[in-house]
């Protein structure tokens, strides 16, 4: 009962003193992200590619 009523409390009357900033963090989750989308570019053209050249063998 204990918890339920300070979860209300702290609903009520956070005033956001104890937010973390997490900017750096997002800024670094979003650069890992272009390289991500980067690698998987690079992986698709390599995969289309050799795809490409099993067929012109056969």
């Amino acid at each position: 009962m204990r918890a339920i009523i300070n979860n209300i409390r702290r609903i009520l009357f956070d005033d956001g003193r104890d937010d973390r900033d997490f900017t750096e963090q997002e800024q670094r989750l979003q650069e890992v992200l272009a390289h991500l989308h980067a690698a998987t570019n690079s992986v698709r053209k390599g995969a289309e590619l050799l795809a490409d050249l099993i067929k012109a063998r056969n």
